[in-house]
């Protein structure tokens, strides 16, 4: 780990699926920077965006993000390759303050002085404790289990239970429906109404319905769920980190930070920095693609993750070298 490569990215030995944080800052093709003119046409530029998505696909954990930078009119045709491998989160937007708009010599609207990221994440929507409902409670649930028991047993339809749950509209609610799926907890004055519903009207007289009392089923409802909620802790822990602590959004407004260091197209430390702690935790294995000036190793280093970190060009690796010596030797203030 924090490990620096002089070399083409796609030819690594990074194990499948080990990477926590992909944070890419590829060429945006014909922009700014000699690296951005190395393709005969822009269909080049899209085939080895293709390949740079299929590694990344490759690399990336199942709970893991990935940053995507890119230039505002051209992103989107990357945004159609990366759609195919991973989820879209965001479309973010780094609004630059203090650059200018043309307002007087531009044929068209003047866009705000920024670029845009992509946010891309797993398919993890679900809480852990969505996650251990879906999977544990719902199809173990008793309340569930023993009226699909009794009402099978009896006959009685769930279209005719919902009668005695009429909705506000007066039509018939599905409450009997999401009991006996699990999806909701019935009250015991809910169960009591059905049980003195099958028991007084129903014809099987040889029968009685619903005999269990509520409190038994609601203790064994409540002993199922504390049996997993360490799963549940468990699960949440290894979803996908999300810790939105500075409160940002997908218009970010961030200065652009002039440095010592020589690079045509840098991205700011603090807006870095951010970035890396809302979608990590402390100790995570951050991939820095293109390498560039060093501002995402730079990040690393100050908030406590692991890097692996390719640049292609020999003068800026030996500056990310340098830029990585400096802030090993700054002392901590903390």
């Amino acid at each position: 780990m924090n490990v620096l490569y002089n070399s083409n990215w796609l030819e690594n030995d990074i194990p499948d699926k080990s990477i926590n944080l992909i944070i890419a800052d590829p060429p945006y093709f014909e922009v700014k920077g000699e690296f951005d003119f190395i393709w005969k046409s822009f269909s080049d530029y899209l085939k080895d965006v293709e390949k740079w998505a299929v590694e990344c696909k490759r690399v990336l954990a199942d709970n893991g993000s990935l940053l995507w930078w890119g230039m505002d009119m051209k992103i989107a045709y990357s945004q159609i390759i990366l759609d195919k491998y991973f989820n879209l989160l965001n479309c973010l937007i780094w609004e630059k303050p203090n650059a200018l708009n043309e307002w007087e010599t531009r044929r068209n609207f003047p866009e705000k002085a920024a670029e845009r990221c992509l946010f891309y994440g797993t398919n993890d929507i679900q809480t852990g404790l969505e996650y251990i409902t879906e999977k544990y409670i719902k199809p173990n649930n008793p309340f569930a289990i023993y009226l699909k028991k009794e009402l099978n047993k009896s006959g009685v339809s769930i279209k005719e239970l919902s009668r005695l749950f009429p909705s506000k509209t007066g039509g018939l609610t599905g409450c009997i429906s999401n009991w006996v799926n699990g999806d909701n907890v019935i009250t015991e004055e809910q169960y009591l109404l059905i049980r003195n519903y099958l028991n007084n009207k129903y014809l099987k007289k040889e029968y009685s319905y619903l005999k269990k009392e509520y409190e038994e089923l609601r203790s064994q409802y409540e002993e199922l769920r504390s049996q997993y909620e360490e799963l549940r802790s468990q699960y949440e822990k290894e979803r996908r980190p999300f810790d939105n602590q500075y409160k940002l959004n997908d218009l970010i407004n961030s200065n652009r930070e002039s440095n010592e260091y020589d690079h045509d197209t840098k991205k700011p430390l603090t807006l870095t920095k951010k970035l890396i702690q809302t979608t990590t935790r402390k100790g995570d294995l951050v991939l820095i693609p293109f390498g560039g000036s060093g501002t995402e190793v730079e990040a690393c280093i100050n908030t406590g993750r692991k890097y692996i970190c390719y640049e292609i060009a020999e003068k800026h690796f030996n500056t990310i070298k340098e830029r990585e010596k400096k802030t090993l030797n700054q002392p901590e203030l903390f």
